[in-house]
């Protein structure tokens, strides 16, 4: 399924469960893309888990993501 025809479905879903109150689209079809999303992040978390990929990110190295992201650097505390 396309995922612009499952977040229609989810969508609906949510207009259904909420007692088919009309006016709510907007809000019907963000909820329903946070939830397709927040599923495809579930599912791609079992299958790194499954796959024994978890890995460790050193904090120094999030550090050095997070200057490049912000621009800032931050001093690692003592």
């Amino acid at each position: 399924m396309k995922k612009h025809e499952e977040i229609q479905k989810l969508a609906y879903d949510l207009f259904e469960k909420s007692g088919k109150v009309h006016g709510r689209e907007i809000d019907h079809w963000l909820e329903a893309e946070r939830m397709l999303r927040a599923r495809e992040m579930d599912m791609r978390t079992q299958d790194v888990e499954a796959a024994g990929l978890k890995k460790h990110i050193p904090r120094s190295d999030v550090r050095k993501h997070e200057a490049k992201k912000t621009g800032r650097t931050k001093k690692a505390p003592k």
